[in-house]
């Protein structure tokens, strides 16, 4: 493997070398912070042969063969950046390293055949800099779920892009979504296959020794192969007796302003026993229509209030912290 720097930035650097020096030690394993979606993030060890066979997984799938190119645009720090550096490792690939920022391919001016990065960073991209996506071959986009705006806007880009499921226990993504064909199910990859517990996703994943794997996302099991992501057990709302998932009612809203700006989230309420409320940043005041929201939310669906923050809480990997958010509205 051979890095090439796009930029002189010090921390994407040292990051960079920090993590292979990590690699290159003599312990089996590597400590990584969970991603903490629905609570707080606890340290993990992973173990290297792993996360070889995770990578080994992703090549399979992509055909990454000797000489190609990757991009790493995401921080090392993370198990998304991790595995890059892992993957191009693993398959003797030219990496390319760029600042981590939110458009980090503003100084990419060669093809790459295989890049990872967060939904902020292509609906950003695809604002200042959409041609340079056309360099990229195959693009994975996790970290967060990809908004239906966001999907769309993909449609006029020449890379496959594909949304990745997976965890930090996973070791990065299980199941891979074609973005290119809107509606497409998530498909595993390697052996995983998978099941149903309580409406929720059971994983079993015999290249990465997991084994029943159960998890809080709700999905539609279409095979033991395939499924369709609904959104997460921990976040539903029950109103007056019935369940509204904030991620479906997000995706519906995103028509009308960008998902990455907004959360949909439950409060208490004496008859419902928790009604629907929007929680959006400021700058999105002039966009909110109750009018339109009505046309196309059900009924239960639409929030019964509506508060603007200065801005949305967030992990220091871009993604929206709930939790954190909710608190900060009530003042705790």
């Amino acid at each position: 493997m051979k890095v090439h720097f796009l930029t002189t930035d010090l921390k994407t650097i040292s990051e960079t070398a920090n993590f292979l020096a990590l690699w290159e030690d003599e312990n089996d394993s590597i400590d990584q912070l969970t991603s903490g979606s629905t609570g707080t993030p606890k340290k993990i060890k992973i173990n290297k042969n792993l996360m070889r066979a995770s990578a080994r997984m992703t090549g399979a799938f992509f055909n990454l063969a000797k000489g190609q190119t990757a991009l790493l645009c995401i921080s090392p720090e993370f198990i998304g950046g991790k595995m890059m550096v892992v993957r191009s490792i693993e398959f003797e690939l030219e990496i390319y390293a760029t600042e981590i920022s939110s458009t980090p391919l503003k100084n990419l001016n060669q093809p790459i055949d295989f890049a990872a990065m967060v939904p902020m960073q292509v609906s950003e991209t695809l604002t200042h800099h959409p041609e340079k996506l056309n360099l990229i071959r195959n693009l994975i986009i996790g970290g967060a779920p990809v908004s239906k705006k966001l999907e769309i806007a993909l449609q006029s880009i020449n890379c496959t892009a594909y949304s990745t499921y997976g965890m930090t226990e996973t070791i990065s993504h299980i199941a891979l979504k074609k973005l290119n064909n809107q509606n497409e199910p998530f498909k595993a990859i390697g052996e995983t296959s998978f099941s149903i517990k309580n409406e929720c996703l059971v994983i079993k994943a015999p290249d990465l020794l997991i084994n029943d794997l159960e998890t809080s996302d709700v999905v539609k099991l279409l095979n033991n192969r395939e499924f369709q992501w609904v959104g997460r057990n921990d976040f539903v709302i029950n109103s007056g007796g019935i369940k509204i998932h904030p991620e479906v009612v997000e995706r519906k809203l995103n028509s009308l302003f960008p998902k990455e700006e907004f959360i949909i989230s439950g409060e208490p309420d004496k008859s419902l026993g928790t009604r629907v409320i929007l929680i959006a940043e400021e700058k999105l005041k002039p966009l909110i229509n109750r009018g339109i929201m009505k046309s196309i939310l059900e009924r239960h669906e639409n929030p019964k209030s509506i508060y603007f923050v200065k801005e949305l809480s967030r992990r220091a990997s871009g993604k929206i912290d709930r939790k954190t958010t909710l608190d900060r509205l009530n003042g705790y």
